[in-house]
């Protein structure tokens, strides 16, 4: 399998919703138009397997450089979270 690049070459921009859009763990939680609790926790459960099963793979070098790359996700979410909120709180779109 070939290589799959995390960034546009033109944009420099993540791509990770291009991806996202061909997962098929995404493709069946919006099949029906609403993502369901049990499709969250399904694929909170994913993750957490694949992170167990790369963890012990990792040299303690990179496994620190991916747990900081990990935290800092983890804000990014949060800060789109809260984003999201204030603009529904202030009657915009999302």
């Amino acid at each position: 399998m070939a290589r799959e690049n995390w960034f546009d070459p033109e944009s420099n921009e993540l791509m990770f919703s291009k991806y996202m859009d061909q997962m098929e763990s995404w493709q069946q939680a919006l099949d029906d138009g609403v993502v369901e609790p049990e499709e969250v926790q399904q694929q909170a459960e994913r993750v957490g397997d694949m992170l167990r099963a790369l963890e012990p793979k990792l040299s303690d070098e990179l496994h620190d450089e991916l747990t900081s790359v990990f935290y800092e996700l983890a804000v990014l979410y949060g800060m789109e979270r809260l984003a999201e909120l204030d603009r529904q709180e202030k009657g915009g779109q999302i």
